[in-house]
């Protein structure tokens, strides 16, 4: 019997972590300012933005010139996200700003590296380098 609660225990346990990764803020929270504070998006050059959601990002893709700096501005707008793109050192959570540059002209895959529920393995999108 003992077993039996244990397992219940721990499945009771990763269910609720899963519910709050991506559970995000409340709108009490998001209104009290109780939540980290957002950093500041990029002015100056070439930016792109990219807001995460359960479970998708607002683009299907992004474009930026080969060669030329252009900044990240990076927001979990709903749940607990973050994103990473291959072949790049880029990786973001929650939200942030970087400043990076890719000499190699080609399409990157951009995902969301933070497990973040049952549709995460489907958070993709494409930044094509021209």
């Amino acid at each position: 019997m003992t077993k039996k609660w244990g397992l219940l225990v721990s499945a009771v346990a990763v269910s609720a972590m899963l519910m709050t990764a991506c559970g995000g803020e409340s709108k009490d929270q998001a209104a009290s300012g109780s939540s980290t504070a957002s950093a500041p998006a990029a002015t100056t050059g070439t930016a792109i933005n990219i807001e995460a959601s359960n479970w998708k990002f607002n683009q299907d893709t992004f474009e930026v010139k080969a060669g030329e700096e252009f900044t990240v501005n990076f927001k979990s707008a709903e749940g607990f996200h973050g994103i990473a793109i291959e072949g790049t050192d880029l990786e973001i959570q929650k939200e942030g700003s970087k400043t990076l540059k890719i000499d190699k002209p080609g399409e990157y895959k951009i995902y969301c590296n933070v497990i973040c529920g049952p549709d995460h393995g489907n958070m993709v999108a494409k930044l094509v380098v021209k």
